[in-house]
Parts: C-alpha cells; sequence; structure tokens
C-alpha cells in the first residue's frame, strides 16, 4: 500500500496478477519509517494516517508475498478508506514487526 510494490516501485512485479483499485490512505495510528532502503509501516500512538494505494489479490499470491517481505514484516487487517469512500474497510497490509 505504501511503499515499494505501489505502481512505479521498484518491486512492484511481485504484485503481477493483482488489481489495482485506486488510492487509499489507513485509519490514524500509523507511521512509515525507513528500515534501509525501504519503507515499513508501524503503529505509532503518535501516528497519522498512510496514503498508499489499494490492490484486489488474489489468495494464492499471499504465499509469495509473504515470502517477499520476509520474517521482519506481518500481514495483518488495517482499517483502511478508499479516496472518495464515505466509510472505512479492511484491507491486509505488511506491519513491520516489532525490534
Amino acid at each position: 500500500m505504501y511503499g515499494s510494490l505501489k505502481r512505479g516501485g521498484r518491486h512492484h512485479e511481485e504484485l503481477q496478477g493483482a488489481a489495482f483499485l485506486g488510492e487509499a490512505e489507513t485509519a490514524p495510528g500509523y507511521a512509515v519509517i525507513q528500515l534501509g532502503d525501504y519503507p515499513a509501516l508501524v503503529r505509532a500512538d503518535a501516528g497519522g494516517v498512510v496514503t498508499g494505494e489499494l490492490f484486489e489479490v488474489p489468495e494464492s499470491l499471499l504465499p509469495a508475498l509473504d515470502e517477499f517481505e520476509g520474517d521482519a514484516y506481518v500481514r495483518q487487517n488495517v482499517a483502511v478508506k478508499p479516496y472518495g469512500a464515505s466509510e472505512m474497510g479492511m484491507a491486509l497490509a505488511y506491519l513491520c514487526k516489532a525490534r
């Protein structure tokens, strides 16, 4: 949603087979930190909203994405609001594990 998998991002090819749904933002309480060359989504008490892109990902692609993201990240449900929508919904995102 927020990083290198976005359209035009250096690892967007990992989402081959996923359909772009539009831009979205998280509920308040998140932030993006830099881990070397990569952005990482984290929960943050003083965080705001994080903007990014929303994709419909086939369930069959999730194991490959889990492997790509590696052990430093965990896939979790995050409340998001697509741009133009009036209500929040849920989406999967990879959050950086606590260090």
